[in-house]
């Protein structure tokens, strides 16, 4: 007998049917994590404090304040919290909205957009004018960098290695270790990792910039962070941070 598998409801807001576009904004304490759901909506996700996690169709992204999401209408997703973390989501029907995106799509929030979305989010459902629409689609732009996105191989073995750097990333553990603890070979690990879009040397850096941004969030000193996710120098942590987002650790959280 084969279990039929439930696919995640669609979720929705009373009155949304007669509005294009709206937003609300979750408190501080709000942590997220309703379960994996859909809408019949795009929906943009950002916080302006904090942190959350967007798991979208099997991926996942980090986002701070300086990030969001679009996430199309359909797509499987949930979002987790890091409170205190203020959410704010915004809902646009597909025929109201002039993005043609079809994939989740990171976002570049800058000082005139973060503002504008604070305007227009309020406690509860707040619909938003034709005119803030034009303007707030105007500043929507894609960043170049995919912000931090981290994609789990599907090879069994690999995927040993992945919840361990996942649980650990100060692991110091080269492929080379990691083969033949596992029963396998470098070549068949190399080609698992690469299966996820990228080299196992930047799947490990994206997962050690996704650990350290809580950390930083937090105050740690960028010095301690950098070795708690397994960086030897400070300059490594530093080089690798600016090549991911453009400026500093000091910078990320200061340029909201």
């Amino acid at each position: 007998m084969t279990l039929a598998v439930q696919a995640p409801p669609y979720e929705g807001h009373a009155g949304d049917d007669a509005l294009d576009m709206w937003i609300c904004r979750f408190g501080l304490a709000e942590p997220g994590g309703w379960g994996l759901h859909r809408h019949h909506q795009h929906q943009i996700a950002w916080v302006s404090e904090g942190l959350t996690t967007a798991v979208v169709e099997g991926r996942s992204w980090v986002l701070p304040p300086t990030r969001a999401l679009f996430i199309p209408a359909h797509a499987v997703h949930d979002t987790v919290n890091r409170p205190p973390s203020a959410l704010h989501c915004l809902y646009v029907w597909p025929h109201a909205c002039p993005l043609d995106w079809t994939a989740p799509t990171v976002i570049g929030v800058g000082p005139l957009l973060r503002e504008l979305l604070l305007a227009l989010s309020g406690p509860a459902l707040q619909a938003v004018e034709d005119s803030a629409r034009t303007l707030l689609f105007g500043l929507v732009g894609a960043v170049p960098d995919p912000g931090v996105e981290v994609r789990m191989p599907t090879d069994r073995r690999a995927r040993v290695v992945a919840e361990t750097l996942t649980a650990d990333p100060a692991d110091p553990r080269s492929l080379d270790d990691w083969a033949p603890a596992l029963g396998t070979s470098v070549s068949t690990l190399r080609r698992a990792f690469a299966d996820t879009g990228t080299t196992f040397t930047d799947w490990r850096t994206q997962v050690r910039l996704r650990t350290a941004l809580p950390l930083l969030a937090d105050g740690v000193p960028v010095a301690g962070v950098a070795r708690r996710v397994g960086y030897a120098s400070l300059n490594g942590f530093v080089d690798a941070f600016r090549r991911q987002f453009g400026h500093t650790p000091a910078a990320h959280f200061r340029e909201r």
